[in-house]
Formats: C-alpha cells, sequence, structure tokens
C-alpha cells in the first residue's frame, strides 16, 4: 500500500482540527461542496476535487488513521474521546469556530452551529448559508432612485423655501414654528416616499435634512428678522426630527 499524502493538510482544507470528530468532519465537507456548488470555473472546479480528495482521506476511518500516523511522524495517536451529548445530542466542534463545542445544528442542513455563527429564523435556528441572509429591499437604495431623491430633495427645498418665506413666514415664530417644522417634515417624508416608492434609511434622512436645510437657508432672501430666523431654526429641528422619525 502507498504511502498517505501529507503534502495537503486535508485538516486545513476542510477548516477543521485535527481532533475533530467525524460528523464535524462530514458536516464542513457538506458546508464547502454547498459553498462552492455547480460553478464551472476551472479554480473552483481544482478547489472542490481538493475538498473532495481530503474527505476521501478524512471521512474514512482506517485511511485517517494512516493519514494521521503519517502526519505526525508515525507518532500513536491518541485515543479518541467518548462524545459528550446533551439532551440526546452529540455535543461537537462547530465547524466555523473548532474552539467551541455545541450540540445545536441547522434546522435545515443539519450542521453543527454554535451561538456565534447560528441565525434564528422564523424556521428556527440555521447557519448562515441556510440562512440566506439578505438586506430588506427598503433599505436598498438603488443610484437611480439616490439621484430621484437627491433631485427632490433640492428642488423641494426650494419650492419650500419660497413657500416658507412667502406664506407661512407669519407663523415661523413662538410656539408656532412648531407646527411649521411638522409640516416641513411631513412634507419631504411625503416626496421622498413618492420619488423612491417608499423607501427607508439614513440615506433617505439625509436627503430629506437636506431638503428641510435648502428651505431654511433660503430665508434671507425674504429679508427675514435675526429674531424670526432664529424660531426658524427650531422649525428646521423639528422638520429634521420628524423626517427622522419617519425615514429611518
Amino acid at each position: 500500500m502507498s504511502a498517505p499524502n501529507i503534502s495537503t493538510d486535508y485538516y486545513e482544507v476542510l477548516e477543521v482540527s485535527p481532533s475533530a470528530s467525524p460528523e464535524v468532519i462530514e458536516a464542513a465537507y457538506k458546508g464547502l461542496m454547498r459553498k462552492y456548488g455547480d460553478d464551472p470555473d476551472p479554480a473552483v472546479r481544482e478547489r472542490r476535487q481538493i475538498v473532495e480528495a481530503a474527505f476521501a482521506v478524512l471521512g474514512n476511518a482506517g485511511r485517517r488513521a494512516e493519514y494521521d500516523d503519517a502526519r505526525n511522524g508515525f507518532k500513536p495517536a491518541p485515543p479518541p474521546e467518548t462524545p459528550l451529548r446533551l439532551g440526546g445530542a452529540t455535543v461537537v466542534q462547530c465547524p466555523r469556530h473548532p474552539e467551541v463545542q455545541t450540540a445545536l445544528r441547522c434546522s435545515r442542513c443539519e450542521t453543527p452551529i454554535c451561538p456565534r455563527c447560528l441565525v434564528q429564523t422564523p424556521v428556527g435556528a440555521r447557519c448562515k448559508d441556510c440562512a440566506r441572509i439578505g438586506k430588506n429591499p427598503i433599505y436598498t437604495l438603488s443610484a437611480g432612485n439616490a439621484a430621484k431623491a437627491a433631485a427632490a430633495s433640492i428642488v423641494g427645498g426650494v419650492v419650500m423655501g419660497v413657500i416658507w418665506g412667502l406664506v407661512l413666514l407669519p407663523f415661523s415664530f413662538g410656539f408656532l414654528s412648531i407646527f411649521v417644522g411638522a409640516g416641513l417634515g411631513w412634507v419631504f417624508t411625503r416626496l421622498l416616499e413618492v420619488v423612491t416608492r417608499r423607501k427607508r434609511g439614513p440615506h433617505m434622512v439625509a436627503f430629506a435634512m437636506m431638503g428641510i436645510g435648502i428651505a431654511w437657508v433660503m430665508q434671507p432672501l425674504f429679508f427675514v428678522p435675526l429674531g424670526v430666523a432664529l424660531y426658524g431654526l427650531v422649525a428646521a429641528g423639528v422638520a429634521c426630527y420628524f423626517a427622522y422619525q419617519s425615514l429611518r
């Protein structure tokens, strides 16, 4: 029988520790094969073949013992530890975090998972591969929507600045400035929702605040007294807070 090939560290290939249990080795192999899939790229196919070769050795108790002997310089391998059990489940090493022992398993692929890498879903705890975490589309802003939001906040800021100066100026001081600010916040919230189809997130809040700022900066065009301009800051602050609560 030919000597085992030890030029490649099969434990590193499968991303497990040399003391990993057969269950962990099998779970790591399945996880890597799902990761590489059927990608036709030559580099991926070559990597998949190495993974299969590693599992062919480490997944077989006899071949693994021979490989370990060759890898360790023919030092006798320590006797296998009796696997611990918790609530009927075997305690093994987590493939992603070998230093952590766990009895948890993915509810879909049965891969061991630990509290550090599990993802809680409506159908139970899953590994990151099966959870398929995706960003909520309502918080995903495309370049086109970003351009629309920027244009809407600039145009809206100019228009609301004119309305503020010509119509709302008498109501922009004292307690009434709070209502002016709430109105501004509502206008920019609805405007941005219309042009982006109800998108949310930090970028939308920033666009709304930019428009509110443009509207306030236009007040000097109407020769607004300093005292009224300061109350205008209160209104702008209320508008920004309203937009933040609505668009965050």
